[in-house]
């Protein structure tokens, strides 16, 4: 509901055919009636597309595969990581969750961190410059609900700040 009421549109993609399988009734009646939100039902998101940042993600539903327009992603997966559409962009631990900022080695970073960035990740960053776990998704996390609630908003906070430091990242070729 959040992100709704602070974007311009926000596609729900859930694995399953109802949203009142996982959720109370209220809340399921909330996100139906929402003019800026879109479920789309035994759905889930099968690859990550963009040159220099997220421009789109490929969705695998009902009907085969597509691509949708995107420039942010939060994923809620819940105990099971469903991460394998993320191989390849960000590095996973040997259960399949993503690793971040701390978690991750130079062994997982390649050389374009420290040449052209200058930098280490910073918290809840994968990887990918630009790309953010938080939650259950994420190696490491608490696998709370009250945790992945703190580190999305944490994360949904630091946005806006890092939309203003990514105008350098869009000149880095990765």
């Amino acid at each position: 509901m959040f992100l709704a009421e602070n974007a311009s549109s926000v596609a729900l993609l859930i694995r399953s055919s109802d949203l009142s399988k996982s959720m109370s009734r209220y809340l399921v009646d909330r996100v139906y009636a929402h003019p800026r939100i879109n479920v789309h039902p035994n759905s889930q998101v099968s690859g990550l597309m963009g040159e220099t940042g997220l421009e789109a993600i490929r969705v695998k539903g009902p009907d085969g595969e597509s691509e949708m327009a995107c420039v942010g992603l939060f994923s809620l997966i819940g105990a099971d990581p469903s991460s394998r559409w993320l191989s390849g962009c960000a590095a996973l631990d040997e259960n399949g969750f993503v690793l971040t900022d701390a978690s991750l080695t130079e062994e997982h970073l390649d050389g374009s961190w420290s040449t052209s960035l200058g930098r280490r990740p910073l918290p809840f960053e994968t990887s990918w410059p630009g790309l953010f776990a938080v939650g259950d998704v994420r190696s490491g996390s608490m696998k709370r609900v009250a945790s992945a609630v703190g580190e999305g908003r944490q994360q949904s906070a630091r946005c806006t700040s890092f939309s203003r430091l990514s105008t350098e990242y869009r000149s880095v070729r990765l």
